[in-house]
């Protein structure tokens, strides 16, 4: 059998930014990972991905709310956003040149696409170091009116882009609102699952995370309690 520390010797890793994590897997995860943070939108994982956002430079494609918001949110906490670059999906699919918010148009459905696919090839051609790209949330286009394999060619894109850089790329999927076809192929691409859910403990909310799949490493079967607060603990 192949202990977790003779897997470190072989396979390089990259910190999430998150002690836990890092701790719990001798260092971090393997590089050139695709990680799916597949949570519970009451667990907080967007304090997951602040944390993971500023542990290096990062890529953050937002599509729920317009990145300044977020961005405050960030400093709120105590995190500096120097090294954080927003690609804003939502400004981009919600609003026009003069802020304000379109009608429906399913042709905008696709154009976002490829709003993403040139700010991802900007970012390949352009970037040669140690990043992150976090997509918050790949919910988002799961849920727009285009073809499946539309959705599919960006996993895909997202899986071979890692495996290039060598950096890790976390898509943030919502738990419980996808077809099963849909979370089972993202299952299947993906090197990295990580599993956040929530429960009342006592008098708090105290979240789970679970690893039930990471590829270039042996499986973790035990799950951690989290308490969330402005960072993760233990």
């Amino acid at each position: 059998m192949i202990s977790r520390n003779n897997f470190k010797r072989y396979t390089k890793v990259k910190s999430t930014g998150i002690e836990m994590i890092d701790c719990k897997l001798n260092g971090g995860l393997p590089e050139g990972s695709l990680v799916c943070i597949y949570a519970n939108p009451m667990s907080m994982p967007e304090i997951f991905l602040y944390q993971i956002a500023t542990a290096r430079k990062t890529y953050y494609f937002n599509t729920s709310r317009p990145s300044q918001f977020i961005r405050e949110n960030m400093e709120n906490i105590g995190l500096d956003t120097e090294n954080v670059e927003f690609i804003d999906v939502f400004t981009q699919y919600y609003l026009n040149e003069y802020g304000q918010f379109v009608v429906e148009d399913n042709f905008r459905d696709k154009e976002i696409f490829d709003f993403v696919d040139y700010n991802l090839s900007r970012i390949l051609q352009n970037d040669r170091g140690d990043y992150n790209v976090i997509f918050d949330t790949i919910s988002f286009f799961f849920k727009l009116n285009v073809s499946v394999g539309l959705k599919e060619w960006l996993i895909n894109k997202l899986y071979i882009a890692s495996k290039h850089t060598k950096n890790l790329f976390f898509i943030y999927m919502i738990k419980n609102v996808h077809p099963q076809t849909i979370v089972s192929t993202v299952m299947d691409i993906c090197d990295v699952i990580l599993d956040i859910d929530c429960e009342r403990f006592k008098d708090k909310i105290v979240s789970r995370l679970f690893i039930p799949k990471i590829r270039n490493m042996p499986q973790i079967l035990d799950d951690l309690k989290i308490y969330v607060n402005s960072k993760i603990d233990v």
